[in-house]
């Protein structure tokens, strides 16, 4: 990604599976946890989704207003000419999986938040 080349579903089964296992983890140790990924299909969050523990949390911003976001990130590896490929590939959740949707476009406290007291309902 960083080179500028979208990644095949191939490319992320080893990392999904990786994290599937930190999540096992830390439910085994009952850690609370906080895991940021795209995710950006269902079947990658079914990978994730170990069990009714496991909560998603889906940003959501059109190109334009993420775009902006990341023109100001500093150290991150994804190339923002990436973007239009994440969006193409994004299956945004559907009801039954139960995902918490927050609209971007606040601070991150304020997002911050709004998903605590999401989560805490």
């Amino acid at each position: 990604m960083g080179s500028g080349h979208p990644l095949a579903d191939e490319d992320r089964w080893p990392w999904l599976e990786r994290l599937r296992e930190q999540i096992k983890r830390s439910l085994a140790a009952e850690e609370n946890a906080v895991l940021a990924c795209s995710a950006l299909k269902r079947k990658y969050r079914d990978c994730l989704r170990v069990n009714s523990d496991v909560k998603f949390v889906f940003l959501r911003g059109d190109d334009v207003l993420i775009a902006e976001q990341l023109r100001h990130r500093r150290g991150h590896f994804m190339n923002p000419a990436l973007l239009r490929s994440q969006f193409a590939d994004l299956e945004e959740p559907a009801p039954d999986e139960a995902a918490i949707t927050i609209e971007l476009g606040r601070t991150p406290e304020e997002l911050v938040e709004e998903i605590k007291a999401k989560l805490d309902a």
